[in-house]
């Protein structure tokens, strides 16, 4: 599979609301890679998973509370957070807000709110992050580069496309197609516009219409001035020739 779930982590002590946060998160199209009941357990999963976005309740098992805990995740790598409290009276909001939730939700609540949330959260951290690529902040958070993927939405969910199976990038006018070794995806949003936003060690623009994986080339055709990458063979423009050569001199490579 070419795209990965995104990861979510739960920190919440009561089994019985864990469940049922898996399963409205399973009716939205999400999988929870962990949950935790405890702040130490919280910080293990977090550097075991590096999960993509974290959900808290505020009360939690130990001395630490979901509060404390965010204040320590936040600490060890910016993320973007949910809290999910059956409190959600004033004083805990007051000191819920100062570790930068992106939503804070009563219980019970219910899935599409739910949903909402995780999307908005995405989009607001990549944002704030200086990470989304979108023209429009109202747009949702499709194409935003972070933690080593691109978001991309297939059917009614956010998935991450990973980096390193993106081979190459297609313009089409203000689209970009992304294409790996079996699919495409096609993201509203301009070639240049995503180029900026991507490691730039990773990819390199060799014509005004693509840009390629440096490290998924198979061959160069010095004669043709084409590039193959799995099935993909694109043309190298001359205006880019000699930058790509630049780029892949370390591999004996040319053009």
């Amino acid at each position: 599979m070419p795209t990965a779930d995104i990861t979510l982590l739960a920190v919440e002590n009561d089994r019985m609301q864990a469940r049922i946060l898996q399963h409205e998160l399973l009716q939205l199209g999400y999988e929870l890679a962990g949950t935790a009941r405890t702040a130490d357990e919280a910080e293990a999963l977090f550097d075991t998973l590096q999960p993509d976005l974290v959900l808290l309740d505020v009360h939690l098992d130990g001395p630490r509370d979901g509060i404390e805990t965010a204040a320590a995740l936040v600490a060890r790598r910016r993320v973007p957070l949910i809290f999910i409290t059956a409190f959600p009276d004033s004083p805990t909001f007051a000191r819920a807000r100062q570790v930068g939730p992106f939503a804070f939700l009563g219980k019970p609540y219910n899935g599409p709110l739910l949903g909402h949330s995780i999307e908005l959260a995405l989009q607001h951290f990549a944002g704030a992050q200086g990470l989304l690529t979108g023209d429009d902040p109202s747009e949702p958070a499709e194409g935003t580069v972070m933690l080593g993927g691109i978001f991309v939405r297939e059917q009614h969910r956010f998935v991450k496309l990973p980096l390193a199976q993106v081979l190459l990038l297609e313009a089409d006018g203000g689209h970009t197609h992304l294409r790996t070794a079996t699919r495409k995806f096609t993201l509203r949003l301009n070639l240049c516009k995503l180029l900026e936003h991507l490691p730039a060690g990773q990819y390199c623009q060799v014509h005004r219409g693509y840009a390629v994986q440096l490290a998924a080339i198979d061959a160069l055709d010095s004669r043709t001035h084409t590039v193959r990458l799995g099935e993909h063979t694109v043309p190298v423009g001359r205006s880019y020739r000699e930058a790509l050569t630049a780029r892949l001199r370390p591999l004996g490579g040319g053009l």
